[in-house]
């Protein structure tokens, strides 16, 4: 565990204004990959200090995403938080292995849920676009167009799990090592065969399609997006950036903020479209990444826990999250 003096540490490679800072810690703050947070209020203002998990990202990594983070805000999109530069004008410090991270503190709540407006889902799909719109005109080495790295890896995945590696992990469900998810588990090995074929359907067919690739945030939902009032205060968590098509990111946020609500659903799509218009091949996509993900979520969160031993800081809030995945499992295998 990092202490403050290690934190202090950190904030001595940034200028003067962080040598009397007040830290206080967040721990992972709600989140499951690893990272650690500190807010910050020093005398340039409130800020948030992230150490990343140790093994991701790569330096290389985490220059492309700070990269495009600046690259967004010389494009005019001033929802995402820049890091600072330390003063040896790098966007990062390396310290006991981890690299942290100082940005500054976005205002605002994510808080859709609690109160879920067409008004505030209409804010969040713009400011979507918006952030797609800067960051398409960031160089990238690959083509521009092309197919959808994340197609094709849930493509490959599922014909994983639908050719013995489902019940390779179902065989690893150790009873007694998480109680709370055994019935959970069980409900997601007897749904997702369900479902299985038909979401193959739509990955077969979306694999083939060219498509416009550019930096997309790739983990984009409910959680990482900020309102005041009806306004979209912010966009955070950027640490999923890579190279795909915007239907990532469509489908992301819309299925995380609005489920399977038809009609929401057609309120975002059309919000998004009002900036930057989808292809039908590009709605093909949203479509497939969604039901993916609805259809392998949960085995991805198993294999986490049983597989790979993960450890989590907030166990209490897996079942919750395994729960959702369920219902709209449910919903999927019964349309």
């Amino acid at each position: 565990m990092a202490t403050e003096s290690d934190v202090v540490s950190v904030l001595s490679a940034y200028p003067d204004d962080f040598r009397s800072a007040e830290i206080e810690s967040l721990g992972a703050a709600g989140g499951f990959s690893g990272a650690r947070f500190w807010r910050v209020r020093s005398d340039a203002g409130l800020f948030c200090l992230r150490r990343w998990p140790r093994a991701n990202p790569s330096a290389d990594r985490l220059e492309f995403i700070q990269a495009v983070l600046w690259h967004v805000d010389r494009e005019g999109f001033a929802l995402a938080p820049l890091p600072l530069c330390t003063r040896s004008r790098k966007g990062y410090v390396r310290r006991m292995g981890y690299f942290w991270e100082l940005a500054p503190w976005m205002p605002g709540e994510a808080d859709f849920w609690e109160d879920p407006t067409d008004e505030k889902l209409t804010a969040a799909m713009i400011a979507l676009a918006e952030f797609h719109l800067a960051a398409a005109t960031f160089p990238l080495p690959d083509p521009p167009t092309g197919l959808s790295r994340g197609i094709r890896d849930r493509r490959r995945q599922l014909r994983e799990w639908t050719s013995g590696d489902l019940e390779r992990l179902r065989a690893a469900v150790e009873r007694g090592l998480w109680p709370e998810l055994e019935c959970r588990a069980e409900a997601l090995f007897r749904l997702v065969p369900r479902g299985a074929d038909r979401v193959l359907v739509l990955l077969d067919a979306a694999v083939q399609s060219k498509v416009p690739l550019q930096p997309c945030i790739r983990d984009v939902w409910h959680n990482h997006v900020l309102f005041e009032g009806s306004r979209v205060s912010g966009l955070i968590d950027f640490g999923s950036m890579a190279a795909d098509n915007v239907a990532a990111d469509v489908a992301r946020l819309l299925g995380s903020m609005v489920r399977d609500d038809a009609h929401r659903w057609q309120v975002g799509l059309d919000a998004y479209g009002s900036v930057r218009g989808l292809s039908e091949t590009e709605v093909s996509l949203v479509y497939a990444f969604d039901r993916s993900t609805v259809l392998m979520a949960g085995l991805t969160w198993i294999d986490w826990i049983y597989r790979q031993r993960r450890v989590f800081e907030d166990r209490e809030a897996i079942p919750d999250r395994l729960d959702e995945i369920i219902r709209r499992l449910r919903h999927l295998v019964g349309r």
